[in-house]
């Protein structure tokens, strides 16, 4: 009856004198567009039209013509023969989808285009100036699908699964990245984040996109660069505001940090890239050909993180899974380790990962890391060896549990596996220090639980910055399979 009603209303008001016709003249289908790195276009040719608008919900159904609770846009004036609205500021992400209608005015009588859905499948990038008042000529180059494989003839159904895609064939190549353009700001399968790094380890270091990150000979070269390099002697003891490009939250450390006493600002710059806005999956076989860095208390991060932290977003509740670390210290750097962090303390942070003993320092050459996630276990391999399995036995939540995991609770709302049971991306950066990943030993400059933490990890810099001659995290490749 419900239904009915709001169909006979509905008639009643395009037929009303509201100026909407839904009569004469059929509206072209408006066409909707993802950016790459953010943001998403809308645009209609002009048809001789006066007025444009458009009305729009992020991953919300709207009933009728009712008002967008994330867009609500007129357009008055048209460019290049087309209405255009673009959005720069919202972050979408593969799979997402918009519930919109519009209307367009056409002599004087407004035409609609009601109950449209769109989803998210691809991005596109453009060439445009985004500071300019005024839509500038531009190109639009279509950012490259990750997946790298056509349709199989025989397609055998896959264990794995990814945001955005339906159709997935055991073996399929499903994200590729080889690293070949020329400049970083072409890569198109991954964002940088701009950030304050948190908890719950709170390393020492910020991430920015310039000056910490280049392309060189099909390597993605990640670099530590001391703050005071970047920016001037004394930046250390002032504020830093990343607000602009910050990945973070918005009005929290994350994006901006002013030095108190003690409690300076992280004295290295480094750089941290992620595959979260164009590439999701659960399960599968995962290869990174990589050369770690070399460096007292420096840290590769070549990992999957969890795309939604279903069960929780602190202390790693919603897990981590390392494919490759090891310390730089030239005392640790023989012990790679792999496997997942499910808890920022110890003893179970440590609890599942697996270790292997290398003959030399793992950062002094290049390794093939391989990780294999299924949805009974992990195996973890190097160069070809496997070193180690991970059993979840009746469910990671039982270990976590007898060691005093309280968030483990959640993790019994999903299957062995959780929270390694949903859908993670690929994450390749370098940290520095922390609180959590280097022991209180009697070499290391600062104590973990300490409030001059930072400050004492910065005044040691003349032991440690001499040691950092090879300090750079360098990545081949990344590949993902389907299991």
């Amino acid at each position: 009856m419900a239904v009915s009603f709001f169909l006979l209303a509905l008639v009643f008001l395009l037929s009303c004198d509201t100026g909407f016709s839904n009569q004469g003249y059929v509206v072209p289908e408006i066409k909707l567009e993802a950016l790459h790195p953010r943001g998403f276009r809308v645009s209609i040719p002009d048809d001789g039209y006066t007025q444009f608008s458009f009305h729009g919900n992020l991953n919300e159904w709207m009933r009728g013509i009712a008002v967008g609770k994330n867009w609500e846009v007129d357009r008055t004036d048209f460019i290049n023969g087309s209405w255009i609205f673009t959005d720069l500021d919202t972050d979408l992400r593969l799979g997402d989808k918009i519930y919109y209608w519009a209307f367009v005015e056409k002599n004087n009588i407004r035409y609609i285009q009601g109950n449209r859905e769109w989803t998210v499948t691809d991005f596109v990038r453009d060439r445009i100036n985004v500071n300019s008042g005024k839509e500038q000529k531009r190109t639009t180059e279509h950012v490259p699908s990750p997946v790298t494989t056509g349709p199989s003839t025989t397609c055998l159904q896959s264990q794995t699964a990814v945001l955005g895609r339906t159709r997935i064939c055991k073996g399929d190549l499903l994200f590729g990245e080889e690293f070949g353009d020329d400049n970083i700001n072409q890569l198109s399968n991954w964002i940088p984040e701009v950030m304050f790094p948190q908890g719950p380890d709170f390393p020492f270091n910020v991430y920015l996109a310039d000056g910490t990150m280049r392309l060189e000979n099909g390597l993605l070269i990640i670099s530590p660069v001391l703050l005071e390099s970047k920016y001037h002697e004394g930046i250390l003891n002032e504020a830093l505001d990343l607000s602009k490009n910050c990945t973070g939250m918005i009005g929290t450390w994350e994006c901006s940090r002013t030095a108190s006493g003690a409690q300076i600002l992280p004295p290295v710059a480094t750089g941290k890239i992620t595959s979260k806005n164009v590439f999701n999956f659960k399960y599968g076989r995962v290869e990174i050909r990589a050369k770690l860095p070399d460096g007292d208390w420096l840290m590769p991060e070549i990992n999957l993180e969890p795309r939604d932290n279903v069960y929780g977003n602190t202390d790693y509740g919603s897990g981590l899974i390392r494919i490759a670390f090891a310390k730089g210290n030239a005392v640790y750097a023989k012990k790679l380790y792999g496997g997942p962090i499910m808890y920022n303390l110890e003893p179970y942070r440590s609890f599942h990962l697996k270790k292997k003993n290398g003959k030399n320092n793992w950062s002094s050459d290049f390794h093939n890391y391989s990780l294999i996630w299924k949805p009974d276990g992990m195996e973890l391999y190097v160069d070809g060896e496997l070193y180690g399995t991970v059993d979840p036995g009746q469910g990671f939540h039982t270990s976590a549990t007898q060691n005093g995991v309280t968030h483990a609770t959640h993790w019994t709302q999903g299957t062995v596996m959780a929270p390694l049971d949903t859908m993670f991306y690929v994450s390749l950066g370098l940290r520095i220090g922390g609180i959590n990943d280097f022991d209180d030993v009697y070499f290391k400059p600062w104590k973990n639980r300490a409030r001059k933490a930072v400050l004492n990890f910065w005044s040691a810099k003349d032991y440690w910055l001499e040691t950092w001659s090879d300090a750079d995290m360098k990545i081949d490749y990344v590949r993902v399979y389907a299991l």
